[in-house]
């Protein structure tokens, strides 16, 4: 976003009637945004807000877009959060730009962002030049990740490193074609790449907040061809698709990530939708690593295309050959090295000039990457080792079951148990799983909880620490 400015005033001019922003209920053209953001700019300055310090986020979708992209405009950095949440200690900003007050924020630096509020920044002046960030080193963006062994870690994106990690990440797997849209969050690393991309090419960011009916009509209404999110949001897309029979003849790609879709919704996909099904592999430290197709007559595994030294390791980080199941690790020649404030994390996932995701693999002989599970994700049974993926890859195809986690918990006597929590709709019966689990999984299955949705972070993976 180092050069937001220009690019702005660029697509204002070029096509100022052209839809910049469209979700399920405002539609905001080049021109609109131009001048929205100049006076969103000049208000906040007026508060107060100057280049180099950082403002969190926590609004809704078209107003975190519209506000992010102004303050980039004052070369202010920006976090996002998506709720009322605790700041982490490492990371607590200067402002923040909210609905309703923050418990962490003092109301001199909070700026509550209302329909009066609104009503005045219509009636602003527009700020007429922008100081920008004054180095492309300078950081635009926090994100933050939970990725690696569930606790919040921050990163941090320079303002060139966003712009060219956009063009990069978007155009390797088709997010940078027209009619893109991601179902992750405002502020995901994802979906911050996106607007980022849609804006350096000129094109309309979609952004629905919503999964139910609202977001059919949404992608309907529009000519939307390539979806991407988890497989859990792409599951609950396919549920309201076939509930409300919508027909979306101009989606060809759907994109997942985050974590490895099952073959039932690899099923599900084919029969409802005439897409293409990508997964994608990658993380927020270090961006994209490798795509596969899915549903093909095509050997297993996902095509490493991305500039990056990527190895299978032992516990000893020596290299391990063709074939071997190991740890992963990989790095790439402009990835951050560490978390931000955090020099244990940073030690701990960041070695050698590698980063460790945590995730355990195979290269095949035709240099393709198979992923097998979580190194700390593994849950220990007095001794016993079992993959929590291999018990979800059973559990998501019994009948009644729309999603699933499995994690340990210490009993009362402090004996580590296997639990499983479900979500589930009205075809489940429990005496029917408990059977069917019984017959296809060795280890027993102590705790079985229904639950209205699995906790996952902004990529989508599962935090099974706050499940136990």
């Amino acid at each position: 976003m180092y050069k937001v400015n220009e690019l702005i005033t660029f697509w204002a001019n070029l096509k100022p009637t052209n839809i910049a922003f469209a979700d399920e209920t405002h539609e905001i053209t080049f021109r609109d945004l131009d001048v929205l953001t100049r006076k969103i700019s000049f208000k906040l300055k007026e508060h107060g807000l100057k280049r180099g310090e950082i403002v969190g986020i926590i609004l809704p979708g078209h107003l975190a877009w519209l506000f992010s992209l102004s303050l980039f405009r004052l070369g202010i950095t920006t976090m996002t959060q998506n709720n009322l949440s605790d700041f982490s200690p490492e990371l607590i900003p200067d402002w923040v730009l909210t609905l309703e007050p923050h418990s962490g924020k003092d109301a001199d630096h909070t700026i509550i962002i209302n329909d009066e509020y609104l009503g005045i920044i219509n009636a602003s002046k527009e700020l007429g030049t922008f100081e920008g960030f004054a180095d492309e080193n300078d950081i635009a963006t926090f994100y933050s990740t939970s990725g690696t062994n569930g606790e919040k870690k921050f990163q941090s994106l320079t303002a060139s490193f966003m712009w060219t990690e956009a063009l990069r990440l978007h155009a390797s797997n088709g997010l940078a074609e027209d009619g893109a849209f991601i179902l992750m969050a405002f502020g995901a690393p994802w979906t911050s790449l996106h607007v980022a991309t849609c804006l350096i090419m000129g094109k309309t960011y979609y952004n629905c907040m919503f999964t139910d009916e609202r977001l059919q009509k949404f992608v309907s209404k529009y000519p939307i061809r390539t979806i991407m999110g988890s497989p859990a949001q792409i599951s609950t897309f396919l549920d309201v698709q076939k509930q409300t029979s919508t027909k979306l003849p101009l989606l060809k790609t759907i994109i997942m990530g985050g974590s490895p879709p099952n073959d039932q919704l690899i099923s599900r996909l084919k029969s409802q939708l005439d897409c293409k099904i990508l997964n994608v592999y990658g993380s927020t430290e270090a961006g994209l690593v490798s795509v596969s197709e899915l549903g093909v007559d095509e050997p297993e595994g996902a095509w490493i295309n991305v500039p990056i030294d990527l190895q299978i390791v032992d516990d000893n980080d020596n290299p391990l050959p063709a074939m071997s199941v190991g740890h992963v690790r990989y790095r790439r020649s402009d990835m951050t090295m560490s978390y931000y404030k955090n020099p244990t994390a940073t030690a701990e996932f960041f070695k050698n000039g590698y980063f460790y995701p945590g995730d355990l693999g195979f290269i095949d002989q035709a240099g393709r990457l198979l992923i097998k599970g979580r190194s700390n994700d593994v849950i220990n049974l007095g001794g016993v080792k079992v993959n929590p993926e291999r018990i979800e890859a059973i559990a998501i195809t019994q009948l009644g079951v729309r999603d699933c986690a499995a994690f340990s918990r210490l009993s009362a006597s402090g004996i580590e148990e296997l639990c499983l929590a479900l979500v589930v709709n009205a075809d489940f019966n429990q005496a029917s799983f408990e059977i069917a689990m019984a017959a296809k999984y060795s280890n027993p299955i102590r705790h079985i909880l229904l639950v209205p949705s699995i906790p996952r972070n902004e990529n989508g993976k599962i935090q099974r620490n706050l499940l136990a």
